[in-house]
C-alpha cells in the first residue's frame, strides 16, 4: 500500500459530510470519529501585512505584538486566519458546484434549505459549515471541526515591523470617507504599522473527523486566501506564500512554539524534510511530506465528485 493510500485509509468517508434532517431542516452530521489530521507549515509575508484584533487608536493602527520566547513578536491570531480561510473555502465550494453546470445559489438553497450568506445566516449543513462551523454562539458555532492556533513571527518586531521610529516609519493611507475638498491634514489620512515582506509565521491546523475532501479542500483554500490577503486592508495587503511542511493523521508532538525555536535555529525545514517530527495516533500515524502533500491536494476533484454524487442520491 502506498503512503497516500495508507493515509486515505485512516480518513473518514466523504459520505459523512452529507447533512441529516433535524426538526425538518438540514444540519451537518453531529457525530465525530475522534480521528484527526494535523497540517503544519510556514507562511511567509510577501506584501505589507497588518494583523490586528482591536480597534485603532485615533488615526493610528498598530500591529498586535507580544513578548514570547525572549523576543518581541508580531502576533497573528487564529480567528483572523480562520475567517479569511473560511471565505476562501466557500469560494472554492461554489466554484466546484458551478463546474457541475449548477448555479450555486439555487443548488445550495435546494440542498441545504437556506440562501448562502456569509457571515450571517449560515446553513450549518453544507461542507463549508460542517468544517468551519457557524458564527453565532448556541447556533452551530461549536460544530467546527477545524481547529486553529495563534501564531507569531519568527523575527523580532524590531526587524519585521515598520513602526514609528523604525527606518521605514509607519504606513500612510487615505481615510475611507476622505473629503477631497479639504486640504491635506490629519482628518484626511491615517497611519498604520505593518509587518514587512519576508516575515515568517509557522502554523498548525487540526481537522477533526477529517475526510479526503476536507484535507484537499483546506490546502486549496489556503492558497486562495494567500492571494486574497489576511489582516486589515486585506484588499491590498497581507498576501502570503504558504509552504505546507507536513500533513499527518494524529495529534502533533510539537507546537507552534517549537516551530519558532526551530526556525530561529535554522533547523525547521530539516525536521520536516528528514521526517523527524512525530504525531500521536493509536492506529499509527501516517505522515505526508513534500510531493506527497501535492499529490493529496490533487485528489480534490475526485473527493468532491464523491460528495456531489452522495448529495444527489
Amino acid at each position: 500500500m502506498s503512503q497516500i493510500d495508507a493515509f486515505k485509509s485512516q480518513l473518514t468517508p466523504v459520505a459523512s459530510l452529507i447533512p441529516r434532517i433535524d426538526k425538518k431542516r438540514h444540519v451537518a452530521q453531529p457525530c465525530y470519529t475522534r480521528r484527526v489530521v494535523t497540517i503544519a507549515g510556514i507562511k511567509t509575508v510577501k506584501t505589507r501585512f497588518l494583523p490586528v484584533s482591536h480597534e485603532g487608536q485615533g488615526i493610528e493602527t498598530y500591529v498586535d505584538k507580544l513578548e514570547l520566547l525572549e523576543r518581541n513578536r508580531a502576533e497573528f491570531i487564529s480567528r483572523k486566519l480562520k475567517g479569511i480561510e473560511r471565505r476562501a473555502h466557500m469560494s472554492l465550494f461554489r466554484e466546484l458546484v458551478e463546474q457541475k453546470g449548477q448555479g450555486w445559489q439555487d443548488y445550495f438553497k435546494v440542498k441545504f434549505d437556506k440562501d448562502c450568506t456569509i457571515p450571517d445566516g449560515l446553513c450549518i449543513a453544507c461542507w463549508n459549515c460542517s468544517l468551519f462551523g457557524g458564527l453565532e454562539a448556541g447556533k452551530g458555532a461549536t460544530f467546527s471541526r477545524a481547529r486553529y492556533f495563534d501564531t507569531y513571527s519568527v523575527e523580532d518586531i524590531g526587524d519585521c515591523v515598520a513602526m514609528e521610529g523604525s527606518e521605514e516609519g509607519m504606513g500612510i493611507g487615505n481615510q475611507v470617507y476622505e473629503d477631497v475638498n479639504k486640504s491635506r491634514g490629519s482628518e484626511t489620512y491615517h497611519l498604520y504599522e505593518y509587518v514587512k515582506a519576508g516575515t515568517r509565521f509557522p502554523f498548525i491546523t487540526i481537522i477533526e473527523s477529517p475526510t479526503l475532501l476536507d484535507v484537499a479542500g483546506y490546502i486549496h483554500a489556503v492558497r486562495r486566501a494567500d492571494e486574497h490577503g489576511y489582516g486589515k486592508y486585506s484588499a491590498n495587503h497581507g498576501k502570503f506564500d504558504t509552504e505546507f511542511l507536513a500533513v499527518a493523521t494524529g495529534y502533533p508532538r510539537f507546537s507552534v512554539l517549537d516551530m519558532l525555536k526551530w526556525a530561529e535555529a535554522g533547523t525547521l525545514k530539516g525536521f520536516f524534510d528528514n521526517r523527524a517530527v512525530k504525531f500521536d495516533d493509536l492506529n499509527g500515524s501516517i505522515a505526508l511530506f513534500g510531493k506527497e502533500i501535492e499529490e493529496i491536494s490533487g485528489r480534490l476533484q475526485d473527493a468532491f465528485d464523491e460528495y456531489y454524487e452522495a448529495l444527489n442520491r
